[in-house]
Order: C-alpha cells, then sequence, then structure tokens
C-alpha cells in the first residue's frame, strides 16, 4: 500500500515539473513582419525581421517581450519602448531603429547601406559594432566622454549612463547629439512658468 501511495507522489511530482516547465522549454520562433505590429509582453521571439510592403512603410512597436534581435530591411522602421533584446540588430537599406527603453544589448551589431540607429535612452550596451557605407548611430545624451580607446561614456537623453566599448569599426559614423540635462530641462519649464506668471 505504502509503495502504491510513493509511485502516486513520485508520478505526480514528475508531472507537476514537467507542467511548470515544459511552458518555459518551448522555443522561440523567428517572425518577418511585413505590416504595423507591436510586440506586447509574454511575447518571445528569436530573430523579428521587419519589411516594407511597397508602397506602404512598415512600423514594429516593442512594449514588452523578449526578443534575440532585429533584421531591418528596406525603410522600415522598429521601435524599442520595453522588453529585452540581448543579442543585436542587423540594419540595411534606409531602415530605422530607434531605441527610447527597455534592456537592450547590441554586441557586435551590423549597420549598413543608409540605415539609422538612434539611442535615446534604456539600459543599453553598445559593443563592436560594425557600420558601413553611409549608416549612421545616432547617440542623444549629454557628459560625453571624448572616445578614449574607442569607448563612449555618458548619459543617454533619458539620464541612464552607459559604456559602449570597442567602437573601433564604427567610430567614423557616430554622432553625438547633445541634449540638455532632465534637471535642466525641469528648471527650464519652471522658469518658464514663472515668468508667464508674473506677464
Amino acid at each position: 500500500m505504502k509503495t502504491k501511495v510513493k509511485r502516486t507522489i513520485y508520478g505526480l511530482a514528475i508531472l507537476a515539473v514537467v507542467m511548470l516547465f515544459g511552458v518555459n522549454l518551448a522555443q522561440a520562433v523567428d517572425v518577418d513582419f511585413y505590416s504595423d505590429a507591436i510586440i506586447r509582453p509574454g511575447e518571445d521571439y528569436d530573430t523579428v525581421s521587419v519589411y516594407d510592403t511597397p508602397p506602404d512603410h512598415t512600423t514594429v512597436n516593442m512594449f514588452g517581450g523578449i526578443i534575440e534581435g532585429v533584421h531591418s530591411y528596406d525603410s522600415s522602421t522598429f521601435n524599442v519602448h520595453e522588453g529585452e533584446m540581448w543579442r543585436g540588430v542587423f540594419t540595411s537599406d534606409s531602415s530605422i531603429v530607434n531605441i527610447h527603453g527597455g534592456s537592450v544589448t547590441l554586441e557586435g551589431s551590423l549597420f549598413t547601406d543608409s540605415s539609422t540607429l538612434n539611442i535615446f535612452g534604456g539600459d543599453v550596451f553598445l559593443g563592436a559594432p560594425y557600420a558601413e557605407d553611409s549608416s549612421t548611430i545616432n547617440i542623444y545624451g549629454y557628459n560625453f566622454s571624448e572616445f578614449p580607446a574607442f569607448s563612449l561614456t555618458g548619459y543617454l537623453a533619458d539620464g541612464t549612463p552607459f559604456e559602449f566599448i570597442e567602437l573601433t569599426h564604427a567610430i567614423s559614423h557616430i554622432n553625438l547629439i547633445v541634449v540638455p540635462e532632465p534637471t535642466t530641462l525641469l528648471l527650464l519649464g519652471l522658469g518658464c512658468l514663472f515668468l508667464r506668471k508674473r506677464s
């Protein structure tokens, strides 16, 4: 009798483990977007590829979820607001990738043709990028260092500190766009309110 109860308990325990971890073992898939789309919390993809469907331009907004990396083509736009990207980006043609937030790793990313990467904020790591042709990497922030040893430190426009490393193969494609510090903007706004009330 005790043996039968033990087998039942072990069987239920194994079933519970399979049910709990089986969901997490599901493989992420590659996905191609040919029209506007949103990536939401809970979605998990390997490589996200974004293409235009002429004459329309495709825009994909990431508001959560996890993706391995992005490939952008044509004149498409990929916007990261929240979520995680942990491998990198490949941009070509005249596509645009905008990073406003989230946790983004851009290790060994490749930027070609007339494509553009804009980094405004978020927890971003940029390491050993390759930029070719007339591609552009625009970094919006303040208190930038002066590329000592091909690395760059400072603060992104949202106030997040960053350190980008091994910029040797992209240095001539990087534009540093200085924006006011958040506290400066706040003081400026308060000053404008004060002046308006006095008028």
